[in-house]
C-alpha cells in the first residue's frame, strides 16, 4: 500500500483513534479536499487522503498541512480504517471512486458532488434525472450518504469568515443518527447546519449548485455569491398538514 505520512494510526476500534477521534478519509485532493482535510487535522481528526498519485508533490505537501496524524493512500486503502467517508471528486470521477473504494458497508460518507453537465448556453445543468446523492446511496446501500457542502465554495470551506456572515449547510439523508453525527462536524468546522429531509431532496440541493455557478460561467464573477439559509425567521403559525384525497 503507498502511503506517505508521519506516524502509523492506531485505532481503537473501526474508524477510531486511541483517543476516539474518528478517522477520516477525504476522497479526492483538489480545491473542495485540500481545504477541507488540512482545516479537519487542525481540529485533531486523522486525516487519510485518498488519491490516485499519493506519492506526488501535491499530496506530500496537502498530508504535511494536514498535521502529524496524516496521512495519503490510493483511494481503496484510504477508507480502510475510516469512520467518515469524505467524496470531494467531480461527478465524472464518481464512477471510478466507487469502484474504488467498495462497498463501504457501516460507514457515513459525506457526498459533496453534484451531478451536472455544461449545456448549450455554456451554463451548468442537472445531468440526471435524481441526483448524485441518490445515486450514491443506491450504490452504497449499506452505506449512510448525507449530502452537505455542495453548493458552498471551496474559499469559504477553508475559512468560513471569508463569506461575510454565517453560512448554514444543509444535510439531506435518510439515516437521522448519521445526520446528526454530519451537522456536529459541520459546527466544529464553523457553519450552521439545517437538516432538510430525506435523501431525495439532494435533487433540489444539487439545483442550488447550478444556480452558484451562474455567475462563474457567465463571467460574472463579480457577482458571485454564497447562500445564507437562516433558521428561526419565519413567523410562528399553526400549519395544518391535510391528508391526500
Amino acid at each position: 500500500m503507498a502511503t506517505l505520512g508521519l506516524m502509523t494510526l492506531m485505532t481503537s476500534g473501526a474508524g477510531h483513534t486511541a483517543d476516539d477521534r474518528e478517522i477520516i478519509a477525504v476522497i479526492g485532493t483538489g480545491r473542495v479536499g485540500g481545504a477541507l482535510g488540512p482545516r479537519l487535522g487542525a481540529l485533531g481528526y486523522p486525516v487519510t487522503y485518498g488519491s490516485r498519485t499519493p506519492d506526488s508533490d501535491k499530496v506530500s505537501a496537502l498530508v504535511a498541512e494536514s498535521g502529524p496524524q496524516s496521512r495519503a493512500a490510493l483511494p481503496g486503502d484510504a477508507v480502510d480504517t475510516a469512520g467518515i467517508v469524505i467524496l470531494a471528486v467531480p461527478w465524472q470521477a464518481i464512477d471510478t471512486t466507487l469502484a474504488a473504494v467498495g462497498p463501504l458497508d457501516g460507514k457515513i460518507v459525506i457526498d459533496i458532488t453534484n451531478a451536472l453537465q455544461m449545456n448549450d448556453k455554456r451554463l451548468m445543468e442537472m445531468s440526471v434525472d435524481t441526483s448524485a446523492g441518490e445515486i450514491i446511496q443506491q450504490r452504497l446501500p449499506k452505506a449512510t450518504v448525507v449530502k452537505a457542502f455542495n453548493a458552498v465554495g471551496s474559499h469559504v470551506m477553508a475559512d468560513p469568515a471569508a463569506a461575510g456572515g454565517p453560512v448554514t449547510i444543509p444535510l439531506a439523508g435518510d439515516d437521522a443518527a448519521a445526520k446528526a453525527r454530519v451537522a456536529a462536524l459541520v459546527e466544529e468546522l464553523g457553519f450552521d447546519s439545517l437538516d432538510v429531509g430525506p435523501v431525495d431532496h439532494a435533487r433540489y440541493l444539487e439545483g442550488m449548485a447550478v444556480l452558484y455557478m451562474v455567475p462563474y460561467m457567465s463571467g460574472r464573477t463579480d457577482e458571485a455569491f454564497e447562500y445564507y439559509l437562516r433558521t428561526g425567521t419565519a413567523p410562528k403559525r399553526d400549519f395544518e398538514v391535510r391528508p391526500a384525497e
